[in-house]
């Protein structure tokens, strides 16, 4: 584990010697953010995804270029594994217009890489929004605080929230009720959209469903670490991510489930053969029962010719037992980020797209379509979308999509079903989770060789030692 500080602070000193070119380049003349655009600009726009996400996006900026017929954008699209790095290689010539995912942009914003774009965007069309997308991109670099606050300035527009709730094939559900003789009214009881299964009755269902650990089935591909920490009350660090709290029992609680999945169970597919196949793969291919989705899955699923089965989603189970548990999932999010270095007239080309993409009805209304996501503007999501009453899904599914809704609207006094922003988006570096969960693989937290409590005991000094680097470095 001693790569983690170099990697950390080689980050630091990349940026960090960066920031000084966080001014206008004084490309052209000043141009007001409210200014209508008369003469000819280019921009450059990147962004990741699978070629189904590639092609939505293109859809959308030719639309873009279409009604700004003097803008043009040259969209790259990357896999997901590439563009941080392909991002970071080009910090002194970075695109006008990027993806900034929520887990990494403490550190841009804190080394000022990104343009503070508050003047572009009224509080009007902030407020049709979602407040907890929108909240997410303000940083106050005075005292370098994430969140809208007094002094906070706003730093990208939300591109999405992406609630990674469960998913289950329903129509493998219903081969093992009619092979194994099982209760079709108690299964599906439990796979509610709107009650959450507790962590016994999901394992109970497993074992139900997926009773021969010999088979080429298994019950589900793999488990989120997020969703079953976060489903116990438990996290990583405190609220200012400036202590540990992975020696926590409920912490350790939630590990030690996952891995029981497997050990104990013998419902989820063990490590050895984890990587050899991609969980979602594995899904795709009627290799499990259940897997987790994420609202751009669909464009996947729809996109697929030869699926042969019918799914819907589910709130992710939590612990019943923890009188303060609830189903959470979490929610990931990008940002559309502006370049420090672009010129008044390029932000002001950029912003015109990073608006159309966030708040756009016609935008918003076309990615839905597409599978591409819950819309940003919050009543065309609760109605609209969920109720499709412009015939745009049709009978595509999942059906409930009203549970991504319930993930993102969060909790109430009745209701246990919400979701929280991943654990990186609040530390400067996210470089501290890979070498997390690379410690506990090597060992041994999913072949039994450790418990999930001596693996994290060993491990705490390390990681609080990480947490007070890290603060250091953002301070």
């Amino acid at each position: 584990m001693k790569k983690a500080f170099p990697l950390i602070a080689a980050g630091v000193l990349m940026l960090a010697g960066l920031t000084a070119c966080g001014k206008d380049d004084g490309e052209g003349e000043y141009v007001p953010p409210d200014a209508e655009l008369t003469e000819n600009v280019s921009i450059r726009f990147w962004g990741w995804g699978d070629a189904a996400e590639q092609a939505n996006y293109q859809t959308l900026v030719n639309q873009f270029m279409q009604e700004n017929k003097n803008i043009t954008v040259v969209y790259t699209g990357m896999n997901s594994q590439n563009y941080m790095q392909e991002l970071r290689n080009s910090a002194t010539n970075l695109p006008e217009l990027f993806y900034m995912p929520d887990y990494d942009f403490l550190e841009y914003a804190a080394n000022g890489m990104l343009k503070d774009v508050s003047a572009y965007v009224s509080e009007e069309e902030l407020s049709a929004i979602w407040p907890q997308a929108v909240d997410e991109y303000y940083f106050n670099p005075k005292n370098n605080t994430l969140g809208k606050s007094e002094g906070a300035k706003l730093y990208g527009l939300p591109k999405d929230l992406g609630p990674f709730t469960l998913v289950y094939n329903k129509t493998l559900v219903d081969s093992q009720i009619e092979k194994l003789q099982l209760d079709r009214e108690e299964i599906y009881g439990l796979l509610n959209p709107n009650i959450a299964m507790t962590w016994r009755q999901f394992r109970d269902l497993l074992k139900k469903l997926d009773p021969d650990p010999n088979d080429n089935l298994y019950g589900i591909s793999h488990y989120e670490i997020e969703a079953a920490i976060y489903s116990n009350n438990a996290n990583f660090f405190n609220d200012d991510a400036s202590e540990q709290r992975i020696t926590d029992k409920n912490f350790t609680d939630a590990l030690q489930f996952i891995a029981d999945l497997t050990l104990v169970d013998h419902t989820m597919v063990e490590a050895k053969n984890q990587a050899s196949t991609n969980g979602f793969q594995r899904f795709l291919a009627s290799g499990c029962i259940f897997s987790f989705m994420g609202p751009w899955d669909c464009a996947q699923f729809w996109a697929l010719d030869d699926l042969t089965f019918e799914s819907n989603i589910l709130p992710v189970p939590y612990n019943g037992e923890n009188p303060d548990a609830k189903s959470t999932a979490w929610v990931g999010s990008m940002g559309y980020c502006v370049s420090a270095k672009a010129s008044s007239l390029k932000t002001n080309a950029a912003m015109r797209l990073a608006k159309y993409l966030c708040c756009n009805e016609d935008a918003q209304r076309k990615f839905y379509e597409l599978g591409q996501q819950v819309p940003n503007i919050v009543e065309m999501a609760k109605d609209e979308y969920v109720n499709d009453t412009k015939n745009l899904i049709g009978d595509k599914d999942p059906v409930d999509r009203s549970v991504w809704l319930d993930t993102i609207n969060g909790f109430s006094a009745e209701d246990k079903i919400g979701g929280k922003v991943r654990p990186r988006y609040y530390t400067y570096s996210s470089d501290w989770y890979d070498m997390f969960t690379e410690y506990i693989d090597t060992e041994g937290l999913w072949t039994g060789a450790k418990t999930a409590s001596q693996i994290c005991a060993a491990y705490a000094k390390t990681f609080q030692a990480a947490l007070d680097e890290m603060r250091a470095n953002l301070g």
